[in-house]
């Protein structure tokens, strides 16, 4: 008999951006495969597949028992939504098992189009606690794709608190920035990893300073971070009760697809990996599981070096040797009856499909011929090889023969081809249904009539005092830190003779962006709640849940990535009651979209926009949190310095702490206001301003005057 690929409980999911990535991480052991189409896939620069090539890669993995499961995680436009519907009905057409889904309004539209695909949370939503993952689980999801900056504690306490699926990344490159929370290559080329073209300019050289270092500047590739490996974590990753472990690079070759599924296929199957091969093969300066042991150090930082790529050509010649051929991976039983005077008859099973054969009818032996035994059947029968299927053992193998009867070893084959023959169509077989529908969400996006705004009402961001003082005067409503807003509270700043008596009703505490402890964010809110404050502003979906667990009214803001109407629907459902809009998309695409909005709608109107979310400070890893002050920034090669920020609260857990590398230039759209009729408020943010810089910005808005330095963004040139 062959000798099978031994399997775990524990998925191993591989990446194929072709069928030739696809046929090696089949042969070498993945459980399942994550795919993209053509369109709607964050991975828009790999050779991905077309209709046809789709329907072959699903045929081929169903054969061999793999699942695919199909990437359809970027953020899209309404304009759209019908090349969507095509691109999810050629999926069920094919027979695609899951969709990875970021955009809530993509996830709403797979639901009611192809019910019976399962929805995966993509990482690009940013889950990255208990609340994210339940909010994901009323929206439809069955499986979260987790941040892959958490640590082991953070995955095991989500994986104990939830019934859904979880999935992890163990191999593959890092993203500096929280997955769906960076906008850097779309700010500085309109290439948007939210829309699958991210030009990756973070792996440029860029070096870290400070004002207090003078003209120092530190580091080299300060935004390049090695490639995560947690191989040899596997088994404890199996133990922790993970359901599906994922290996980056949907742009990587087979070869490298090979080595990174065998690895992990050795290190649950108890045996040593090769990590040597692994490493030659692709890396940034080595390996790291930085983020993973909770050692989030300057070890982590590497980029890929000219010995790096030497080491790779050495060894994809002996890696294509792991996937040449096909491995048996299915266990099946067979049944063959012969009997006198009835036709012979073979059947085969994977145990959720049967097939059944029938020959001629036996012969007697005659003169020198000798009858069939059961030794003989099996060896014609055992030989499955060129297939993926195996017997497992001795008893998957009966025979029910008459004495003295006689068949040919060619019959036998015949018979055996046949049967696999039937299986392989059965097993291929998409058993989804797309129904041809006018969605829910379409239909109510397309019957919403509201009276547009004539000017947008104006809502401030702040971080500290100085800047709350500065927009009370103006602000409709003032966006602060929870913390801060329970430590005036508790000084009496809104109450009596407060200062800030008289904007006490405008006010809506935030949340840390990431909440990766939520212990203290759910205390900090029940004190805020008990203090008057009904509403809150949400920036992650774990900010949504708790929100409405605690009783507030939410209002999400633009870093939820909310572009098209179906998505505004489904934030409706969810309990926001109104929201800023994703900046990447142009004015005329976001304004589509409020026309047909039940909730009233934001626009980013001013500010130093969050360009990426750092859970590794690459100030801090260069320079030091203490030398830096809080006043760090980072110099790309054109000499543009991008502002670094930590906001950090005593209140809350450390492990909340998170950095922002700012735009180099605010957006601003002071002096073209009358591009924002229809709109129902506009975001001032500000970050880094003093209160004298804040009371400026405030003149040029009421003026509508143009600041000194400024960019547009993304309203007037869009995204790829």
């Amino acid at each position: 008999m062959q000798q099978p690929m031994k399997r775990s409980k524990l998925e191993i999911l591989a990446p194929a951006g072709s069928m030739d990535a696809l046929v090696a991480a089949v042969r070498c052991g993945a459980d399942a495969v994550y795919l993209g189409q053509k369109n709607f896939s964050a991975r828009k620069n790999s050779q991905n597949f077309d209709e046809q090539s789709l329907v072959q890669a699903v045929e081929y993995a169903h054969r061999c028992g793999v699942k695919i499961h199909q990437a359809l995680n970027i953020v899209v436009f309404d304009q759209e939504l019908d090349a969507l519907k095509e691109c999810i009905r050629a999926a069920v057409s094919a027979g695609v098992d899951a969709m990875i889904v970021q955009d809530w309004g993509v996830a709403a539209l797979v639901r009611e189009y192809a019910p019976d695909i399962a929805l995966h949370a993509s990482t690009q939503m940013a889950i990255h606690s208990p609340a994210g993952v339940r909010l994901a689980e009323q929206l439809g999801f069955s499986r979260v794709v987790l941040a892959r900056e958490l640590s082991r504690g953070e995955i095991e306490q989500i994986v104990r608190s939830t019934s859904l699926e979880t999935e992890i990344f163990v191999h593959g490159a890092h993203c500096m920035s929280v997955s769906g929370q960076c906008y850097l290559s779309a700010a500085i080329g309109g290439k948007s990893g939210n829309r699958g073209q991210c030009a990756q300019p973070c792996r440029l050289p860029f070096t870290a300073g400070c004002s207090g270092c003078g003209k120092k500047s530190f580091g080299e590739n300060v935004l390049s971070l090695r490639d995560m490996d947690l191989t040899m974590q596997l088994p404890q990753i199996a133990r922790m009760g993970v359901t599906s472990v994922k290996i980056e690079g949907r742009m990587k070759r087979p070869e490298y697809v090979a080595a990174a599924v065998t690895a992990c296929r050795q290190a649950l199957n108890g045996e040593t990996p090769d990590l040597e091969t692994l490493q030659a093969v692709f890396s940034r300066s080595g390996f790291t599981d930085g983020y993973f042991t909770g050692q989030r150090t300057r070890e982590m930082f590497g980029f890929r070096t000219r010995e790096d790529v030497t080491a790779a050509a050495d060894v994809f010649t002996q890696l294509r040797g792991l996937y040449h051929k096909e491995n048996p991976l299915v266990p099946v039983s067979v049944s063959f009856e012969m009997l006198d005077g009835k036709p012979v008859v073979l059947r085969l099973s994977d145990g959720e499909h049967t097939v059944s054969v029938t020959g001629e009818l036996p012969q007697q032996a005659a003169g020198d011929a000798r009858p069939a035994d059961r030794a003989y059947i099996a060896r014609q029968l055992e030989k499955l090889g060129g297939t993926p299927y195996y017997l497992p053992d001795s008893e998957a193998l009966t025979v029910l023969l008459d004495d003295g009867l006689m068949i040919k070893a060619s019959q036998l084959n015949a018979l055996r081809r046949d049967a696999v023959q039937q299986l392989d169509q059965l097993r291929q077989q998409p058993s989804g249904r797309f129904v041809e529908t006018s969605p829910t969400a379409l239909r109510a996006a397309a019957g919403q009539k509201r009276r547009l705004a004539d000017h947008p009402a104006v809502w401030c961001k702040c971080v500290d005092e100085s800047q709350l003082e500065a927009v009370c005067g103006m602000a409709d409503h003032i966006i602060v830190p929870a913390a801060l807003v329970a430590r005036l509270a508790e000084a009496g700043d809104f109450s009596g003779t407060g200062r800030f008596v008289a904007v006490a009703g405008r006010i809506l505490p935030a949340l840390p962006r990431l909440t990766y402890q939520e212990d203290g964010c759910v205390r900090l809110l029940d004190q805020l709640k008990s203090l008057g404050f009904n509403t809150l502003y949400c920036e992650s979906g774990a900010h949504i849940q708790m929100g409405k667990e605690a009783g507030f009214s939410l209002v999400g803001g633009p870093y939820l990535n909310l572009a098209n109407s179906a998505a505004l629907l489904e934030a409706e459902k969810t309990g926001l009651s109104a929201a800023v809009l994703s900046p990447e998309g142009k004015l005329g695409q976001l304004s589509a979209v409020v026309r047909k909005s039940g909730i009233p709608c934001g626009i980013y109107g001013y500010g130093r926009m969050a360009l990426m979310a750092l859970r590794n400070c690459p100030v801090r890893a260069q320079i030091g949190c203490r030398q830096c002050g809080g006043k760090g920034f980072l110099t790309d090669r054109t000499q543009t310095r991008f502002p670094v920020r930590c906001w950090k609260d005593e209140i809350l857990s450390g492990e909340n702490a998170v950095s922002y590398l700012l735009n180099s230039l605010p957006l601003s759209m002071t002096d073209k206001q009358q591009e924002l009729v229809g709109f129902d408020f506009v975001l001032l943010d500000f970050t880094t301003e003093s209160s004298r810089e804040v009371s400026e910005i405030l003149d040029c808005w009421k003026q509508q005057r143009p600041l000194r330095e400024y960019t547009r963004g993304l309203y007037m040139r869009g995204v790829m």
